[in-house]
């Protein structure tokens, strides 16, 4: 931990409170990153990058007012307290929102450090990520997405209280693809992957996940308009329930937009599902330990049984519905306040791996356009998917070219074929068993 940065956050409270805060608390970010991108045998882009800001939030008369500095000098500090204080006076009041936390102190300094690995050895194995790729297929056009990061960071968490909070992190992640033509078809696949350290990163399984599927979908066909059992892969299925997050968000119940908010209690998805929020999990990649209020992170019930539990609160939205924070509050040092989650896990079902890959189903690799295909109130979506129609676990036919749609609320409602063993994504955020969705709409020729 730095502590210059510390007596600079104790000094961007200590500033606001002589301007006329009733309570406030601020935010320090920090970060380093070192990226490559290799393009033609060269490395294309070479970038190193730093920055660090500062994000206050003051509570004036009952209203609330926030600026952010990137500089952290004392006039820089001086400036945005008293920027922060006009944004309270010209605001409406929030009887809610408040800087009510009042003891804890947080030290979490990443085990992780640098793995002392030279720039040339990241720069060679950046470029050997393109070379291998296109090694191994003479119809691969080009790899249009290849690189290496490594990224530090650090956020402190300071308020009028005396509350404290630090954290750390260090990781590296690369990724690449591969882009193939045959005559007038082309397809492409990309894979990445995240580490610790330039050992843990497996280049070779990017590489082999990029070209294997780039292969298979370049003869692939869609598939004939009807409805088919669909089994999503962890990292989609990962993608499907953060697009419609909002049914956890207090923020949205307060706000009428989560189509959830009065379902408390209530059943919303089969009774095998049960969803928790670990911000310790020990598989996860990534360990949280504290949110953006000076709370500490604790596991939460969202769904248990079918049933829905909780929502995620800060103290705002705990205060609106009259319960207590879950400390999930987020916000960054250039926004409001908001509620976040960590890593979600689904619990096992009761169905055996064999049984929920029994007979013909379509398993989706890849969604294109779900954000913009998607209404987050109504549960309706749609996409274009790739994957593999399958049987009894065997890929028989490659398939791109179709569009999946369905219900998200009723997905989950209605899915009673749930594996009994949980698999991650590949960055390690989110677990779940494999469900299978029988009957979906499937849009092909």
């Amino acid at each position: 931990m730095d502590q210059n940065l510390k007596r600079t956050l104790e000094k961007t409270v200590e500033v606001a409170k002589k301007n006329g805060a009733d309570s406030c608390d601020a935010i320090l970010s920090k970060g380093n990153s070192f990226s490559l991108n290799a393009m033609n045998g060269e490395i294309d882009k070479y970038k190193v990058s730093g920055a660090q800001v500062i994000g206050l939030r003051v509570i004036k008369d009952s209203k609330v007012g926030i600026a952010y500095t990137e500089s952290l000098d004392d006039d820089a500090i001086k400036f945005a307290a008293k920027a922060a204080i006009e944004n309270a006076q010209n605001s409406e009041i929030n009887e809610f929102e408040d800087v009510a936390i009042k003891s804890g102190e947080y030290l979490n300094e990443s085990k992780y450090q640098k793995d002392g690995v030279a720039t040339e050895d990241k720069i060679a194995f950046c470029l050997k990520l393109e070379s291998d790729v296109k090694e191994r297929d003479s119809r691969i056009q080009s790899v249009p997405y290849n690189g290496f990061s490594e990224v530090e960071s650090s956020s402190y968490y300071m308020n009028s209280y005396g509350v404290f909070g630090y954290a750390s992190e260090y990781y590296q992640s690369c990724y690449t693809s591969a882009l193939l033509q045959e005559g007038s078809e082309s397809s492409m696949h990309y894979h990445g992957d995240i580490g610790r350290k330039l050992s843990d990163l497996n280049n070779n399984k990017c590489v082999d996940e990029s070209i294997e599927h780039a292969v298979a979908w370049l003869q692939a066909k869609p598939l004939v308009t009807g409805h088919y059992d669909v089994i999503f892969t962890p990292d989609v299925l990962s993608e499907i329930f953060g697009c419609f997050s909002n049914i956890y968000s207090g923020k949205g119940a307060m706000e009428k937009t989560n189509p959830f908010a009065d379902k408390i209690g209530q059943k919303v998805a089969n009774n095998q599902i049960s969803i928790s929020d670990l911000p310790q999990y020990k598989d996860a990649f990534f360990h949280e330990f504290f949110d953006s209020e000076g709370v500490a992170h604790k596991d939460l019930t969202l769904i248990k049984d079918g049933v829905l539990c909780s929502f995620y609160h800060n103290t705002a939205t705990a205060n609106y519905f009259k319960t207590s924070t879950t400390g999930h509050a987020a916000r960054s040092a250039k926004s409001s306040l908001g509620v976040s989650g960590t890593t979600k896990v689904i619990g096992s079902g009761k169905t055996p791996f064999a049984q929920v890959t029994d007979g013909q189903y379509f398993e989706i690799h890849s969604l294109q356009g779900l954000g913009s295909g998607s209404n987050a109130i109504s549960g309706e979506f749609s996409a274009a998917a790739s994957g593999y129609l399958c049987r009894d676990g065997k890929r028989e036919q490659p398939v791109k070219g179709v569009t999946v749609s369905g219900n998200f609320h009723k997905m989950i409602l209605g899915v009673d074929i749930i594996g009994d063993k949980t698999v991650a994504t590949d960055d390690r955020s989110f677990f779940a068993p494999q469900m299978r969705f029988e009957s979906m709409s499937i849009a092909g020729i």
